[in-house]
């Protein structure tokens, strides 16, 4: 079987077509919709794309592979998705197109051919240095770029005969929201004197950009084997604030458009035209990959294979509990949010809990009354935000890596755990 993973980068999945946005941005992703499996409502475990990456890749949370932030190098320890099919015989490629996914943070383990470099003339970012790093040659690339070198890649991979892993990142949605000049007109600005509203516009550009080029990646793929031994995934790396909680990027926040992505799979003959409505994460891609590809891991994983619901029709856990994470910040303000300390948070079936202890916060959101997470009921419902509070402490202290077990945990996190009976 061979398997093509498309990441998209800074996507959030209600500003898809495909998910029910009002403008035509996801066509090609419409298309995957109604060929494969939809999954509509995936989770990436944080708002950044190299900790996000990674648990992509590992099927670990960020707090235990331990590349809380962007800059951070995941240790080779950790066994990726590549290494095992690589072990298993699959010639392994990728394409990625920012810095922030370099070969030096490690992102290459297992891929026997990882093309990280960029053009300086023909980037959209300008910057010199990254985390610390000197960036050599331009920080990204276009989705046209990526297409090409990956279409190349393709035809070599198909030629020699042996299963293959192919890897391909888009980066387009990501700020400066820069589209070609046709994907740009598609959705003029509802207020042109207004600066949101012209983000808002070309991010949607960015989007169709980016599905317009994984479409001609698509074109280039089908023809290079059977569809029917071929899987096809598409995901998001986190989502975008666009001001909807006072912030316009990403990284700061875990709110439902921070966190909330696209995830869709497509295999001819063993996933049926589906779509699944409870909440599943992107950790659960390594698993679900293996499992379809029968094959056998023994290192254990945090994600959760989806392969019985996709070819089979077993239900999933509507009530499963997604957790979420904010890196560390040292006390200040970013785009003119306070941050201090790390965030995390859960969904559990209608209730979704976030918590940033250094902060000082605590809010409860009632997703289905209230799913743009604007009334915190943290004191009307005082009993569900204890349960998730501690339900969180709990999960914290089985996490390795960034986060220390309960004897490290803060007093609060403790008295959490007493509560509950896990430490005395």
């Amino acid at each position: 079987m061979n398997i093509l993973l498309v990441t998209i980068d800074t996507l959030r999945a209600d500003h898809c077509s495909a998910y029910g946005y009002g403008r035509e941005t996801t066509p090609t992703l419409e298309s995957l919709a109604r060929q494969g499996a939809r999954m509509g409502v995936a989770y990436a475990p944080t708002a950044t794309t190299g900790p996000s990456h990674a648990s992509l890749m590992t099927s670990l949370y960020p707090i235990t592979h331990g590349v809380v932030k962007n800059g951070m190098v995941l240790d080779a320890g950790f066994e990726t998705l590549a290494e095992v099919l690589r072990a298993a015989g699959y010639r392994t490629a990728a394409v990625v197109s920012s810095f922030v996914l370099d070969a030096k943070f490690g992102y290459a383990q297992g891929f026997e051919t990882y093309d990280d470099d960029f053009d300086a003339q023909a980037a959209t970012i300008a910057r010199p240095e990254f985390e610390g790093q000197e960036v050599e040659g331009g920080f990204d690339q276009t989705g046209d770029r990526t297409t090409e070198k990956a279409s190349n890649l393709l035809a070599r991979l198909a030629a020699g005969g042996e299963p293959f892993f192919l890897w391909v990142h888009y980066f387009d949605p990501h700020a400066p929201y820069a589209p070609p000049p046709e994907f740009a007109s598609r959705f003029p600005a509802d207020d042109q004197r207004d600066e949101l509203s012209r983000a808002k516009s070309g991010y949607d550009g960015d989007i169709a950009f980016a599905d317009h080029e994984l479409g001609r990646l698509l074109a280039a793929f089908d023809p290079s084997g059977p569809r029917n031994s071929t899987l096809v995934v598409v995901v998001g790396d986190h989502g975008e604030g666009l001001m909807q909680h006072g912030h316009m990027h990403h990284g700061v926040q875990i709110y439902e458009e921070a966190v909330r992505v696209p995830l869709l799979l497509r295999l001819d003959g063993r996933i049926a035209p589906q779509a699944h409505d409870e909440p599943v994460e992107i950790v659960d891609v390594m698993p679900t990959v293996l499992e379809l590809a029968r094959l056998v891991h023994t290192r254990p994983l945090q994600g959760r294979s989806l392969a019985a619901a996709l070819t089979q029709g077993a239900p999933l856990d509507p009530e499963r509990p997604v957790y979420l994470h904010r890196r560390y910040y040292d006390p200040g303000e970013i785009g003119g949010i306070p941050v201090a300390g790390e965030k995390f948070g859960i969904r559990r079936g209608l209730w979704k809990y976030i918590e940033g202890e250094q902060e000082g916060t605590r809010e409860l959101f009632n997703l289905v009354d209230d799913p743009g997470e604007r009334t915190n009921l943290v004191v009307s419902e005082t009993a569900v935000a204890a349960e998730l509070s501690a339900s969180l402490a709990a999960w914290k202290t089985t996490q390795g890596g960034a986060r220390q077990r309960a004897e490290g945990l803060s007093p609060q996190d403790r008295e959490k755990l007493r509560a509950l009976g896990y430490v005395e």
